[in-house]
């Protein structure tokens, strides 16, 4: 289910990146259930979130604020969740300025028992990722 909520007009740009977003998760997902919002603040930032829940049960939670800067998208804030049936952490991707010393700070991706440098996906290569991991499940069961 997608919700787009209307504030604001948004620019161009930010609509085509919203367009794109839908378009990529409607065609890559068999998900069980997934839902997006759009929440535009003005007509250069939307705040975007959701979540999709996998065959597995594991979910993704997920949030970015996008901005526009002339002719570029930016990605200024962004949080992928992935956890289990049970609500623990699988992975998380975010840039939370909390862990300094990474070299990518403020990216990072946590694990359970770590966190790692990373150069901040987007959404897609995250369920990409989330996908191959779910095959690799799936091939330590037989």
């Amino acid at each position: 289910m997608i919700r787009k909520k209307k504030l604001k007009k948004p620019s161009e740009l930010l609509n085509i990146y919203s367009q794109q977003l839908t378009r990529g998760l409607e065609e890559k997902l068999i998900p069980i259930a997934f839902h997006i919002d759009f929440t535009y603040q003005s007509a250069k930032i939307v705040t975007i979130a959701g979540y999709v829940i996998f065959r597995n049960r594991w979910i993704l939670e997920f949030n970015e604020i996008i901005q526009q800067e002339g002719l570029e998208v930016k990605k200024v804030k962004y949080r992928y969740h992935i956890m289990d049936k049970d609500k623990q952490l699988i992975l998380r991707y975010d840039n939370v300025p909390h862990f300094p010393k990474i070299k990518t700070h403020p990216h990072h991706k946590h694990f359970r028992d770590k966190v790692t440098e990373s150069t901040g996906p987007g959404l897609l290569k995250v369920i990409n990722e989330v996908e191959t991991l779910l095959v690799k499940e799936k091939a330590k069961m037989y």
